[in-house]
Formats: structure tokens, sequence, C-alpha cells
């Protein structure tokens, strides 16, 4: 099988020191090819962020051809209170006109959550009926991306999420076809350590972003590929199994050598399984 190279870039966490213009510095600086960028705090706050910048940002990725994508904040759009439920997908919307404006690709949503202490199965499938209702609205406004459920991260205790298997995942979007998946490798290892399988079961065709990052098995770590224990062998055997062409963004928790470094395993990594199929 000849297949390219697929898209990676960079999507930084929370803890990333710049602001969304020293991100796409930075994917620039190292030969990364887009940036995912997170519309949360610390980097929405006024003194580090503003409309000017998103159009500097947008004019550069269509001077350079970069990739870009938007993550919306983690708001809870499965809030079981109406006005609490309001609150969180007003605040999508106003995100979803900033990715319009950036030309982002895909635009990622995290499902909702019951605190685990009010987490009757009743209440759960609520929230879960109403992460369903947030992107059917949601989706009304986007008309040049597409929204991306991502699957969450099981090993947070005090929460009871409704979208962290397949099954789950698939429930909420029954009907929404304009809306596809972001896969997060991370968080697919914590699941069942299979990310390869949770890849083909999900549905290759309707994933449309990736979020890779390493761990131990027990925590959300975020750490460069090569670092934990994922099998980026089999996950990258997958995704070219498959055919797959969405980009790949390693949202981490550290600095620029590990996004260096991960991108490096990722491409030796492919480029073996590329020369063993081809051979």
């Amino acid at each position: 099988m000849n297949q390219d190279r697929p898209m990676i870039g960079i999507a930084p966490g929370r803890v990333f020191p710049g602001t969304w213009w020293d991100m796409v510095e930075l994917c620039q600086r190292l030969g990364f090819a887009g940036v995912e960028f997170k519309h949360e705090l610390p980097f929405i706050l006024p003194d580090r962020w503003g409309p000017e910048m998103v159009r500097r940002i947008a004019q550069l990725g269509r001077e350079e051809e970069l990739v870009f994508s938007l993550h919306g904040p983690y708001t809870n759009i499965g809030a079981l209170l109406p006005n609490r439920w309001e609150e969180a997908v007003d605040e999508h919307l106003r995100a979803l006109e900033y990715a319009e404006e950036l030309g982002a690709s895909t635009y990622t949503v995290h499902p909702g959550w019951v605190e685990k202490k009010y987490a009757t199965p009743d209440l759960v499938a609520r929230c879960r009926d109403n992460t369903t209702r947030a992107l059917e609205r949601m989706s009304t406004q986007a008309d040049s991306l597409t929204i991306c459920v991502e699957n969450q991260n099981p090993a947070e205790a005090d929460k009871a999420k409704c979208g962290f298997t397949v099954g789950q995942l698939r429930k909420i979007v029954d009907g929404l076809n304009p809306v596809g998946f972001t896969l997060d490798v991370g968080h697919a290892q914590l699941l069942d350590g299979r990310p390869d399988q949770f890849l083909q079961t999900l549905g290759p065709t309707r994933i449309r972003v990736g979020h890779l990052h390493d761990n131990g098995g027990e925590v959300d770590d975020h750490l460069p590929p090569g670092q934990g224990i994922v099998d980026w062998v089999m996950f990258l055997a997958s995704y070219r199994r498959h055919r797959c062409t969405f980009p790949l963004y390693l949202e981490l928790a550290g600095g620029a050598d590990g996004y260096a470094s991960g991108r490096d395993l990722l491409q030796r990594t492919w480029d073996e399984l590329a020369t063993e199929g081809d051979s």
C-alpha cells in the first residue's frame, strides 16, 4: 500500500505559556502542518487574544497553506438544568463564529457529563439527549466546517460521562449526519488499551480529527508518543489499512521537544510500515 504520510499538527494544552499566535510560530518553526487551537482559558483572556489575532492567523494560514482546527470550550453541553445548558451552548456558538473566521476545517466538542454523586442511569441518559440537542443547534451554525464529537477521558472518577465508548458516541450522533468524530488516542488507550480497534469500530470514514498523546494506562498524562504504553505501530497500521486521511494533532502537556520527538517517532513508524507493506 503506497500511502502518503498523514498531516501532523500540534494542539497545545492549557500549560502552553503563549498565545494562539505563538502556537502558529511554533508550528512553523518545527515544521508542522497545522494547529488545533483551544477556545478556553487562559488563551482567550482579553490581554492574550482578540479578533485581530484571529484575522492575522487566518491570513497566514491561507498564505502558508496551514491546516487549522478549533477545540471548543469545556462547557457541559449535557447539563441537566436548562439555564446551564443554554449558557453552555451559547458559549459554543460564539466560539464557532471564530472557528469560521479562522478558516478551521473542524470544531471539536466534548459530550456532557453528570456529577458522579447524582449519576443515576436516568440522569445520564438525559445528559446524553441534551448533548445531542446541543449538537443539533450547533450544526446549524457550522457552515464551512465539521463539528466533531470527541471520545471522553474515562479516568475522571468525579464525573459520569456520556460519551467515552464507541456505543455511547454513536448513540449521541445517531441521525446527525453532518457531525463527525474526534478520536482521542490517549482516551481510547485508557478505556481498553486498543486505540486501533476503537478507530475501526467507531467508523474510520466519520473520524475527522485525531488527538495523539501517550500515557501509562491509568492517568490522562498527555505524554509524547513513545513515552507511554500506546501501541503506535498498531494504531498507524489501522490508520493505513483503512486509508484514513484525517489530521493527527499532537496534544501534549510538555514543550517543543516533546512535539518534535513525538512527530519523529510517528514518521519513523509510518515509514517502516510503508516499507513492509510495499516490499
